[in-house]
Parts: C-alpha cells; sequence; structure tokens
C-alpha cells in the first residue's frame, strides 16, 4: 500500500507541473487602449457586468485585436471573418496565440450593440474556452480618458 502511494505522489508531482501549464488566465483591460480609438468592440466574462469596464478582449472594426496575459499585452491580427444566421465568428491570432470569438447580437444600449457569444484562446497545448459578452459600436463617450 505505501508503495502505491508513493507512486501516485511521484506520478502527481510530475503531472502537476505540466496541468499548470496548460491553462491560460486573462487579464484585464479596465482602459481602453488608444489604438482601438473610438470604434470597437470590448468584451468581458458573462458573468462580469459591462458597466465594470473589465475587459478581456478588445477589438476594432478593422483587423486588430487585443488581450492580457500574463501581464502583458497580447497584439492580434484578424485573419478570417465568417457570418452565419446571427452569429459573427471572427479568428485572430499574434504572438503564438489563436483566439476564436463567437459572438450574436441580442439587443442595443444607445449607440452599442450588445453581443453574447464565447471566447476561445490556444497557445500551444494550453487552451481556454469561456462565455462572454460584450459591446461594440462607436461610442466617443465609452472611450474618453484613454491612455493605457
Amino acid at each position: 500500500m505505501k508503495k502505491i502511494f508513493i507512486i501516485a505522489c511521484i506520478i502527481g508531482a510530475i503531472t502537476s507541473p505540466l496541468m499548470a501549464q496548460q491553462t491560460l488566465k486573462l487579464g484585464y483591460f479596465s482602459k481602453i487602449p488608444v489604438a482601438i480609438k473610438n470604434c470597437g468592440a470590448l468584451y468581458t466574462y458573462d458573468t462580469i457586468a459591462l458597466a465594470n469596464k473589465q475587459y478581456i478582449l478588445l477589438t476594432d472594426f478593422q483587423n486588430l485585436g487585443l488581450l492580457r496575459v500574463g501581464g502583458r499585452q497580447i497584439k492580434l491580427q484578424l485573419k478570417d471573418t465568417k457570418t452565419t444566421d446571427k452569429t459573427s465568428i471572427s479568428i485572430y491570432s499574434g504572438a503564438g496565440y489563436t483566439v476564436i470569438l463567437s459572438s450574436t447580437t441580442t439587443g442595443t444600449q444607445g449607440k452599442m450593440d450588445l453581443e453574447s457569444g464565447t471566447l476561445q484562446v490556444t497557445k500551444g497545448l494550453r487552451k481556454l474556452q469561456l462565455k462572454i459578452h460584450g459591446e461594440s459600436g462607436c461610442d466617443e463617450s465609452k472611450r474618453e480618458g484613454n491612455a493605457n
């Protein structure tokens, strides 16, 4: 019985760091970088209110996407966009990351469209998939004082 316990401990010690490396944790943008300018889309976890302004993915309406991973801002380029029915699927990549954003417009609030969907982030063997919601459009009042 002691041998089984020791073997289990060794296996756990070996696989634990490997499992830890396979997870991704996204950071928040509390301010919108100047690169997004006045028009774009701002996304966060579906469990966080948009009013908190804690965004995990920012995109412009051209070809730029931004993530924060490990305290670093990751610049992404739009590679492909498809629209099926009411769902838009955008694929971004950069710095070894691939990001697939699938979103559907659920309504409007002022000048902004409200969206919900999923976000998949992959880097090597690490993969994260989560539910998101956000807003997109051109509303200068939402983007004033953008310095980050």
